[in-house]
C-alpha cells in the first residue's frame, strides 16, 4: 500500500498551488508591495493547543510595526495582538510573502507535512485558513484576514 503524499510532498516539485478536496491550497502566499502599502493582519482563530504564527516577508524591503523593523515578522498566536498593522519601507520593496508556521516542542516549523493555506478573496480583504504540518490537512489551525492597501 502507497502512503499518501503529504501537501509538502506535493508542492516539493515547485508547485505554486494544489488541489485538496475542491480547494486550491498553497504553500506561501505573495502580494504586490511597494515603499508604504499597510497591511493589516486579523486573527480569526487559532488551535490552542498548539502555537500557531503567520509569517510576513518584505522582498528587498522591511516591514514596520510599533517603530520596529524587520524583514520578517512573526505573529505568534499566543503572543501578537489579535490585530496588526504592518508598513512596508523600502524603495525596492517589490512583493510581501505570507505563510504559516507553528511550534513543534519549542522549535518553529513551517513548510512540512500537511502545512499550507486555503486563501478566499472577500471585496477588501483575503481570508487565509492554515493548515499546520502535523496530521491530516486541518485549515482551521490558523485563520487570519488580510488586508493590503497600496499606498496613493
Amino acid at each position: 500500500m502507497t502512503a499518501t503524499p503529504t501537501l509538502s510532498d506535493l508542492f516539493a516539485d515547485g508547485a505554486e498551488t494544489v488541489e485538496h478536496r475542491g480547494s486550491d491550497v498553497r504553500p506561501l502566499l505573495r502580494l504586490a508591495a511597494s515603499e508604504g502599502t499597510k497591511v493589516r493582519v486579523e486573527r480569526i482563530a487559532a488551535r490552542p493547543d498548539r502555537r500557531q504564527a503567520l509569517k510576513l516577508a518584505a522582498v528587498n524591503g522591511l516591514l514596520e510595526v510599533n517603530g520596529a523593523t524587520s524583514e520578517i515578522i512573526s505573529l505568534w498566536s499566543d503572543t501578537s495582538p489579535i490585530e496588526v498593522e504592518l508598513t512596508v519601507i523600502g524603495a525596492n520593496a517589490r512583493r510581501l510573502e505570507v505563510w504559516n508556521a507553528w511550534d513543534l516542542g519549542g522549535l518553529e516549523t513551517a513548510w512540512l507535512g500537511n502545512a499550507g493555506m486555503i486563501v478566499e478573496k472577500a471585496e477588501r480583504h483575503l481570508s487565509l485558513h492554515c493548515s499546520d504540518g502535523l496530521g491530516p490537512p486541518n485549515f482551521t489551525d490558523l485563520q487570519v484576514r488580510l488586508s493590503v492597501a497600496q499606498p496613493g
